[in-house]
């Protein structure tokens, strides 16, 4: 018999990290063809050529699309995302996946939508029905992606109940949870002197914060100044502090180039790093004190470890959070009041590691890969209809 081809496409760190449990689940059935196409931030030294992960970690790749554009401007972004669509079209006719599964909301997640729903290839969407008031594009490429996707996997129950309100069939939603928690509380615990030589960076006798901060497309010109703010509450903390390089998108050049020039400066405070295997980093956030920046692993995994956040800006404005995340502006004062209070506000601290993470508890992965090994391929499945009547 033969095996059902079902195709993953990622294009950045962050959504690959969420698709890898699902990945391993797939490959260890040895039920699956399963295949990756790998495109943007993965093929870029810039941001750590990360493909090199998915090369060890043993996954065939059908296919590598360059479609990244070095530049800051806005246009650079849908340039990259048009080349993209054609690439993409190539290689889903040319070797016909039974099922292609997309994450989130980035570029990939409209372009492999829009792409298989023309060629009449099921997709499969990780994470929509999410909400997130802070402007962003990335909420209405998930909204456009959910209209295209044939099989929806939701990270939480209200997620699944705005799939139904955009008039989406129920039996195409599953709400699974977010497969990244599975990794995220399976992955081996490391000591804490082990962790130290892989990051070359002191941390055994001293409290250490973590910062991801990713530009907006609407406040891209604003992205120099925003991270100067997040960089010099650190230093008012007094901490210690890793850097995570931000995301593909405009703006990322100002934060990079402030980042370096802040680590050059201040080599005791910052350390630096473009991409840490996945171990590393989970063990990395183990033993920190707070997360800060902007990125959804404050929202979506921090609660697992019993970590503090401090989301700074407008990016992950009103999702929906466990409790752990103080909001800030851009003000370094606010910040670093923040950042203080998570680290040092015992009775904060027992607060957070008393929470319990609503997006999940580390089977989510056995779940989506159960339904993508037997959903019926049908017509039913490809044919999409509103389900809310007007008239």
């Amino acid at each position: 018999m033969k095996k059902r081809k079902i195709f993953f496409v990622t294009g950045a760190r962050s959504e690959y990290d969420i698709m890898h449990p699902v990945l391993e689940q797939l490959q260890d059935s040895g039920e699956i063809d399963l295949q990756l196409v790998v495109t943007g931030a993965h093929l870029s030294e810039t941001f750590g050529k990360t493909v090199r992960n998915i090369e060890r970690d043993g996954f065939k790749i059908a296919d590598r699309i360059y479609n990244l554009l070095s530049t800051e401007d806005k246009v650079g972004r849908i340039a990259g995302l048009g080349s993209q669509v054609t690439a993409l079209a190539h290689t889903f006719n040319r070797e016909k996946p039974d099922i292609i599964v997309v994450v989130g909301d980035r570029e990939e997640a409209i372009s492999v939508s829009l792409t298989a729903a023309y060629l009449s290839i099921p997709v499969a969407h990780l994470a929509g029905g999410d909400i997130a008031n802070d402007g962003n594009i990335d909420n209405s490429v998930r909204y456009a992606a959910t209209k295209f996707a044939h099989i929806h996997f939701t990270f939480l129950e209200q997620h699944a109940q705005v799939l139904k309100m955009l008039g989406e069939d129920e039996y195409r939603i599953f709400n699974t949870g977010n497969p990244a928690l599975d990794k995220f509380i399976h992955c081996p615990r490391m000591e804490k002197k082990a962790v130290q030589p892989l990051i070359e960076f002191n941390i055994q006798d001293e409290p250490y914060i973590v910062l991801i901060q990713h530009p907006i497309i609407t406040e891209v010109e604003n992205a120099g100044d925003q991270i100067k703010e997040t960089l010099e509450a650190v230093i008012a903390s007094g901490l210690k502090c890793f850097v995570n390089y931000p995301n593909s998108d405009a703006g990322n050049f100002a934060i990079i180039e402030n980042i370096n020039a802040y680590a050059t400066k201040y080599p005791d405070v910052f350390h630096l790093f473009k991409n840490l295997d996945r171990v590393n980093y989970i063990n990395l956030l183990r033993y920190a004190s707070c997360l800060i920046g902007n990125s959804s692993s404050g929202i979506l995994e921090a609660p697992s470890i019993g970590l503090p956040v401090v989301n700074i800006g407008s990016r992950q404005r009103d999702r929906y959070s466990a409790g752990n995340v103080i909001y800030t502006g851009y003000d370094r004062e606010e910040i670093t009041a923040a950042i203080k209070k998570s680290v040092f506000d015992e009775k904060y601290r027992a607060e957070v590691k008393a929470i319990r993470n609503p997006y999940g508890n580390g089977d989510s992965a056995s779940r989506i890969s159960d339904v993508l090994k037997t959903i019926a391929l049908d017509d039913k499945l490809i044919y999409k209809n509103i389900t809310y009547k007007v008239f």
